[in-house]
């Protein structure tokens, strides 16, 4: 049974590690169309950087709780091929999300240290946080709408597109952190956040045990 439990954290982490992969390749394919919606400026590094860690940021909240939607109709059936047992799901979808949400706290952090913007990491915790308590929040979504299929995660992954190229142009145009400022003010309540992302977490993850154990295969 432990060897069973073994391989499937073995397999959540991994699938951990492809969404963190995923994240970072996108931030340095975005790196171009940044340096260019840049050129001109005075200081090209500070507005990459700035794109770099603000669009990250999101990134982190997004592909967390968007990639959770895929557990109870994806992953799970997966595993529970592989021999996995319904405990060692709930058990591998944590470990999926931390590994995802601590390399991206790593990667990140490393990031604003060596370029000298290590006030930045604050802004990052945030985002992680609220990353953590939404991770379960998709599973309890996806085990509500998991008979719709991939379809469900394609239309939210669609209507995340939209917003985050509305985001973007605006900032072009503008030169407005439109809506991303929110991270420097939710800084300064980090130790109350921390509190209720955490009773979120706790109480999202006893749902989610429920429904897993209740869960079937389709």
């Amino acid at each position: 049974m432990n060897s069973l439990a073994k391989r499937s954290a073995k397999y959540f982490f991994k699938e951990g590690l492809k969404c963190l992969g995923i994240v970072i390749g996108l931030e340095l394919i975005l790196i171009i169309e940044w340096i260019a919606l840049s050129y001109g400026e005075e200081s090209v590094v500070d507005s990459v950087f700035y794109y770099f860690l603000q669009v990250g940021s999101i990134l982190i909240i997004l592909m967390n709780m968007l990639y959770a939607f895929y557990g109870p109709g994806w992953y799970d059936s997966i595993a529970l091929s592989m021999g996995a047992r319904r405990k060692d799901i709930f058990v591998g979808e944590i470990i999926k999300q931390l590994t995802f949400v601590v390399g991206n706290l790593l990667f990140f952090t490393a990031v604003c240290v060596a370029f000298g913007r290590s006030e930045e990491v604050n802004k990052l915790f945030i985002s992680c946080i609220i990353a953590i308590a939404l991770g379960p929040i998709g599973l309890i979504i996806g085990h509500k709408v998991k008979r719709f299929g991939k379809i469900f995660v394609f239309i939210i992954a669609f209507i995340c597109a939209i917003i985050g190229g509305f985001v973007g142009v605006t900032q072009a145009l503008s030169g407005d952190a439109f809506g991303l400022e929110i991270f420097s003010v939710i800084a300064k309540t980090k130790l109350f956040l921390f509190a209720v992302a955490l009773v979120i977490f706790v109480l999202a993850e006893i749902w989610v045990y429920k429904l897993n154990q209740k869960s079937m295969v389709r």
